[in-house]
């Protein structure tokens, strides 16, 4: 190791702060011969001990060495991270505007950022005997408490603490008090493994023989492999195509080649079924998901570092396992926006897994049915290679598409006639249904019939949702809840109305129209605990549920070929959203979820129900026609300059205090106007974001478009997060390429 001449041996460690660079420490001179680049360590900053990580082993350093704290204690025997996720990592810092050691703390298992060993994880559950008499004492005056005992009460077995207050978005202190009172019952378990371990293993052979478009598709996709180059591939296959087979083979070379591979897949707690299909063709595959506790994940991240399991299959963040030897990145539904990471750092898991490739020498896969307008540009000027597949498996056509124009047909409850009739036709005939409704509880809108005007949340600018089972209006921005008032809170009338229908609504419609069946609804409202996915899931599988109710959560990853009919109860529900992506988001939806009929022996029928059944969204979906959707879109987004024409950063500052946002957003909107030529950088704003009140926060919004290599991107980002450090209030997010304008 090097070391300065008058310093000694040197340490550069990032620490988890907004700073422009990292610190230098000295590493006393007992420690100096266990360290090296990539292990943590602990250091003192401002007063605190904090864990960091060792980026460098500089040789020098311009600070004197009277000021030179020292590294206070070596945490590791070995690097937990290697060179690869480093050099990613900094990217990822310069990128999105964080910190490298912001970026590291993204990576790191929540055990690895703190000193100490693993922790417990605290599981809650009501106490023998208390039932919904108790619940009803509390619903007046203790909301908070009324709602976690709701909540346990319904999820029929014990719920982990954390995941518990973010579920409800309350602090620990009604819990506490329900556990002081003896109506809780609070315990300490130590976590299995992987909390997917008990999924069922579909035991699939190897495929007799592959089609053509397959066997091209891994041909192609084995030559960078085999020469350990890197190469971005979108691979384009219609729903049913076997993009998954085409994924399993290429993995099988890349571990006979002695590599490892990375799978991201959408939400993976909800398809366990996925999980199973790695799982049967390699045998001992990590799992890493959002619902994981600390020390599952730490668990995880320690076998794959250790090379005891060389196929990782997970959510966004499984991007980071330490994988040695990394040969394959797949990135599964690559157009879905759940792999853009919410807070910092804002990263986008599909970009992220390109430049990990690259960083790595490896191969990456992104696959899609309706791919992101990005890539597929990409592909059109030959950034990625672009791989088809039109053809269903097996011969297999793709389902009949019709499109049901609500402006001329006469509604019962939330279905058409045609709708309604072709639900019972299906049932009659054994067969399975699955009906899909992108909002959740029993009416999104409580209206007034004489002012005319929406009841609204206090404290966001959002109308209150009727959830009947709860028989509350509850607010889905903030998650507050009441009961629903008897008149308007406006002009004080009588007969205010329920409009507009919810996957509520659509669950109790359907039993009402077909009172034999088996009915069963995946939303977050029901689905409590991810036991509660496997099990209706599971159910479906096995034909014990005839028609399937839900959201979003069912229209990826489901594979069952009793399902024939697909009915998408309202196709409008995002499309005239304030955003640019809102047509391409329903485009992509309808298409996925159209996907999920007639994967079997028997044909799929798709019924659309919509006001405006002559969008180019709309049509170009039900033709299952991609390329005519993007033809359509892309000269739109070309002439505004928008994605993938153009870089976006997205701007937020919200306050309590509404003229605070708006002084701070007129003076960042001079500096911006004074730095920042027009040509480079077009600045829109500052103006009332869509959603103006959010949680009693006041918010406005910026938009800086940029050309389509990003000039003038360093130069906004880095004047945007200068001016964001200086000002503690009003809090100010800074979003590099966005994938939501709300």
């Amino acid at each position: 190791m090097l070391g300065g001449a008058s310093h000694g041996v040197l340490a550069s460690v990032a620490l988890k702060r907004p700073m422009r660079s990292e610190y230098t420490y000295a590493v006393p001179a007992g420690m100096a011969d266990d360290l090296a680049v990539g292990m943590r360590v602990a250091v003192h900053f401002g007063g605190r001990r904090e864990v960091g990580i060792v980026v460098d082993l500089p040789s020098s350093t311009d600070v004197p060495a009277s000021r030179l704290k020292s590294v206070s204690a070596v945490l590791d025997n070995e690097p937990v991270l290697d060179e690869d996720l480093l050099q990613v990592t900094r990217w990822m810092g310069t990128y999105y505007g964080c910190s490298w050691g912001e970026a590291l703390a993204a990576v790191l298992p929540a055990v690895l950022k703190r000193e100490g060993g693993r922790r417990q994880i605290t599981r809650l559950s009501p106490a023998e005997g208390i039932g919904a008499l108790d619940l009803a004492t509390l619903e007046d005056r203790y909301e908070a408490q009324h709602r976690v005992l709701r909540t346990l009460l319904d999820a029929g077995g014990p719920l982990d603490r954390n995941d518990l207050v973010r579920k409800l978005n309350i602090s620990l202190s009604p819990i506490q008090t329900l556990i002081k009172k003896g109506w809780v019952i609070a315990e300490q378990a130590d976590a299995v493994t992987d909390a997917l371990s008990g999924a069922p293993a579909e035991h699939r052979t190897e495929p007799e023989e592959l089609m053509a478009q397959q066997a091209a598709a891994i041909e192609a996709i084995s030559k960078p492999l085999k020469a350990r180059e890197f190469e971005a591939f979108l691979l384009r296959g219609v729903t049913g195509s076997g993009k998954t087979e085409v994924y399993l083979s290429v993995i099988k070379e890349c571990l006979d080649l002695g590599r490892g591979a990375i799978v991201l897949v959408p939400e993976i707690a909800l398809t366990p079924q996925t999980v199973s299909w790695f799982r049967s063709r390699f045998g001992q595959v990590a799992v890493l998901h959002s619902r994981m506790t600390d020390a599952q994940r730490h668990d995880a991240w320690k076998a794959v570092r250790q090379r005891e399991v060389r196929v990782v299959v997970g959510a966004r963040s499984a991007l980071f396992a330490p994988m040695p030897d990394l040969g394959v990145v797949v990135v599964d539904e690559e157009h879905e926006p759940s792999f853009k990471q919410g807070s910092t750092p804002r990263y986008h898991g599909r970009d992220l897994a390109v430049v990990r490739a690259r960083q790595a020498g490896a191969v990456c896969i992104l696959g899609s049915a309706t791919p992101s307008l990005e890539s597929w540009e990409n592909a059109r000027n030959g950034r990625y290679t672009l791989l088809e597949m039109p053809e269903r498996v097996q011969g297999g056509k793709l389902p009949e598409v019709e499109v049901i124009d609500l402006n001329s047909v006469k509604m019962s409850g939330p279905f058409s006639a045609p709708l309604a009739l072709a639900i019972k036709e299906a049932v009659q005939r054994g067969e399975q249904v699955i009906l899909f409704q992108n909002r959740r509880g029993f009416a999104p809108v409580l209206w007034c019939n004489s002012c005319r005007s929406v009841v609204k949340c206090e404290q966001c600018d959002a109308s209150m949702v009727y959830h009947r089972k709860l028989k509350r209006i509850v607010c889905h921005g903030c998650c507050a809840e009441q009961r629903p008032p008897k008149q308007c809170p406006t002009c004080s009338a009588p007969g205010l109305r329920f409009l507009g229908e919810g996957s509520e609504q659509v669950e109790s419609a359907v039993q009402l129209l077909c009172p034999d069946a088996r009915v069963a609804r995946m939303d977050s409202d029901s689905m409590h605990r991810q036991e509660d996915y496997e099990r209706v899931l599971g159910k479906f599988g096995a034909r014990e549920i005839d028609i399937l109710v839900g959201t979003q959560m069912i229209a990826k990853g489901l594979d069952f070929p009793g399902v024939t009919l697909v009915g998408i109860v309202s196709a409008d529900s995002a499309l005239h959203l304030p955003d640019f992506r809102a047509a391409e988001r329903t485009f992509q939806l309808l298409c996925q979820v159209s996907g999920r009929a007639g994967r079997g022996d028997l044909s799929g029928r798709i019924l659309v129900q919509t006001h405006f059944p002559n969008h180019p969204a709309i049509l170009c979906a039900a033709g299952h026609d991609f390329p005519a959707f993007a033809s359509h879109e892309l000269p739109l987004r070309e002439e505004l300059s928008y994605p993938p024409y153009g870089r976006v950063i997205l701007v937020l500052l919200d306050d309590e205090d509404q003229a605070l946002v708006d002084r701070i957003g007129a003076h960042l909107a001079e500096v911006l106007d004074h730095h920042l030529t027009a040509e480079l950088v077009e600045i829109l704003g500052p103006a009332p974001a869509p959603i103006a009140l959010l949680r009693n926060r006041h918010r406005r919004f910026f938009l800086l478009k940029t050309g389509p290599r990003g000039e003038g991107l360093d130069r906004a980002r880095d004047l945007l997060l200068d001016f964001a450090n200086k000002h503690t209030r009003p809090r100010i997010t800074v979003d590099v390429d966005p994938v939501s304008m709300l």
